[in-house]
């Protein structure tokens, strides 16, 4: 289906427990013309130049935002964002042709983890700037996003139940809910930015 579409460079998103990773097994494992995408790791050393560059990139405009009283950027969230910054060079670098790339974890995640979740002061007014340059980046860089998604009591079994670690694991199900209406209200918000960008980006 997704190479009749023509389409390049997928990720899809959704809340813990949606079934994203095994959406992303089945269709690297069934379709030879699916390539699994993962983010530049900053643990390996041959994409220390990555980071060290755009992280320079964008310091002048993370610098520029008032912090007021809001926490400092984590090391993890700024090589996110770098990772924001360079991978759709990156990505475009490594196309093939006949194939087509599919994200887990893409830019979507990572702009939800960024923006919703990280210092308050980036959620400010004044950032919107900072903000539209990488939803312009990434809105012609993707070709469509499939949100997955389903009730909250179910995502709230698979989370508990499931081997895999997760911040809301051992939380209550009121918090737990609460935390998933978050997520799917940055999803839309970061989404629906992108496609106001590009009216031909898909979603699923």
């Amino acid at each position: 289906m997704l190479a009749e579409k023509h389409s390049r460079i997928v990720e899809i998103v959704g809340p813990a427990g949606a079934g994203k990773t095994t959406l992303y097994r089945a269709l690297s494992h069934h379709n030879q013309s699916v390539q699994p995408g993962n983010f530049p790791d900053v643990r390996q050393l041959s994409n220390l130049p990555f980071f060290f560059w755009n992280s320079l990139q964008i310091s002048p405009a993370l610098l520029g935002l008032p912090k007021n009283n809001s926490r400092k950027l984590t090391r993890r969230e700024l090589a996110w964002l770098s990772i924001l910054r360079g991978w759709p060079d990156k990505l475009d670098q490594g196309l093939d042709q006949n194939k087509i790339i599919v994200l887990d974890q893409g830019p979507v995640y990572l702009l939800t983890e960024t923006s919703e979740f990280g210092p308050d002061y980036l959620r400010e007014q004044i950032a919107k700037k900072f903000w539209d340059g990488f939803y312009s980046r990434w809105a012609n860089a993707l070709d469509m996003i499939i949100w997955l998604d389903t009730a909250d009591i179910d995502l709230l079994n698979r989370i508990r139940t499931r081997e895999k670690e997760h911040i809301i694991k051992n939380e209550s199900a009121e918090t737990t809910f609460e935390f998933l209406a978050r997520y799917r209200k940055a999803y839309d918000r970061i989404i629906t930015n992108l496609t106001t960008i590009n009216k031909n980006l898909k979603v699923r």
